[in-house]
């Protein structure tokens, strides 16, 4: 059995409101959830802004950079990916 049987990655895309980057990246995972040779995937799209009001250093953090792109709760990727990248991303083996 390989290990992404197990349970899916989890992806969440740290977005704003009228941002076009956030928009590619959501319609890029999404194309490729649930395609052959791709573990299967959870996505969650989150307003940074919004989470910013209780959590200060990750809108500092991240404010930057959107959107972008946890995978399993790590910080993966930012501003754009392709199908390629997210391939990528997500076969690698989640941490312990």
């Amino acid at each position: 059995m390989t290990w992404w049987r197990r349970s899916p990655r989890r992806l969440v895309i740290w977005s704003r409101a009228g941002c076009h980057l956030c928009d590619d990246m959501e319609r890029t995972v999404r194309g490729l959830m649930g395609t052959r040779g791709v573990p299967p995937l959870e996505l969650e799209v989150r307003d940074l802004d919004e989470a910013g009001r209780e959590d200060p250093e990750l809108l500092a953090r991240w404010t930057t950079k959107v959107p972008v792109l946890t995978v399993d709760g790590v910080e993966a990727a930012h501003w754009a990916v392709d199908e390629t990248d997210v391939r990528r991303l997500v076969r690698r083996r989640p941490p312990r």
